[in-house]
């Protein structure tokens, strides 16, 4: 089973907190954190290795995040505690988090329940806040948090297609001759594809990308590809990245 747990307390917030300073994409931390083709089927992939600061064979590697929040005056405080490299997220580990549980283990206002999720570069390397903090275990599954995010009520809020800003020290490396999913905006902006999920359609999966546009609702004067780099392709974000979601989850980041 697949989830995307709206906070139940989120019209509560709105009558409670001021309205907020648009800030960073809450759904887009998650995760965190990319000449047309077509793909092949991947195996199941073993997990990915952790060699200081990068993490390689990241492609398809499946990944679920716990992010608690709890509230900081005014202001929303967003911890993202991370699978990858620990474990592939077993979904009978999964499905028996629940958000009660999870509410009073973190002493939390409300807890995202963020995954299946499925990363797509092949290498990730995290320096500055992005790097690991510690390791916790909930319901048998072990998990890294990768960032701690000051949020607004807005973030809570899915908005597909629409940029956000997050804080994030990341490096991307797309292998050459490896496919990258795109969207492209009308002002010409491009998105490469960091993430997909299993959240919205629990259906998706990797061999569904190069099609994926006839699953989407792409707004008026935005395009989806895919496109094979001849070269590798390395995606940086030096504090900050922009970032947007499709209407079905999937993360993408802007090319600069």
């Amino acid at each position: 089973m697949s989830r995307r747990r709206e906070p139940v307390e989120l019209r509560r917030f709105l009558t409670l907190l001021a309205r907020p300073k648009p800030g960073i994409g809450f759904k887009a931390v998650a995760a965190l954190l990319l000449v047309t083709g077509a793909t092949t089927a991947l195996a199941k992939a073993p997990l990915p290795v952790i060699a200081g600061n990068t993490i390689s064979g990241v492609r398809n590697a499946r990944y679920c995040e716990i992010i608690p929040i709890v509230r900081k005056g005014l202001h929303l405080e967003a911890t993202v505690y991370n699978t990858l490299g620990l474990s592939d997220c077993p979904a009978s580990a999964w499905n028996a988090i629940t958000d009660a549980a999870m509410k009073q283990r973190f002493s939390a206002v409300t807890v995202l329940l963020n995954g299946p999720r499925y990363f797509l570069m092949d290498e990730i390397t995290a320096s500055g806040a992005t790097k690991s903090g510690e390791t916790i275990e909930v319901g048998g599954l072990r998990l890294t948090e990768r960032a701690t995010i000051d949020l607004g009520l807005l973030d809570l809020l899915h908005r597909p297609y629409r940029e956000q800003t997050i804080n994030r020290d990341t490096l991307y490396l797309f292998k050459a001759g490896q496919p990258v999913f795109m969207l492209k905006a009308p002002d010409g902006a491009r998105y490469a594809m960091q993430a997909y999920a299993q959240i919205i359609d629990q259906t998706l999966v990797y061999d569904d990308l190069p099609n994926l546009a006839a699953k989407l609702k792409l707004p008026s004067g935005w395009t989806y590809s895919v496109t094979t780099p001849k070269k590798d392709l390395l995606l940086g974000a030096s504090g900050k990245a922009t970032v947007v979601q499709d209407d079905l989850d999937n993360t993408y980041q802007k090319l600069d």
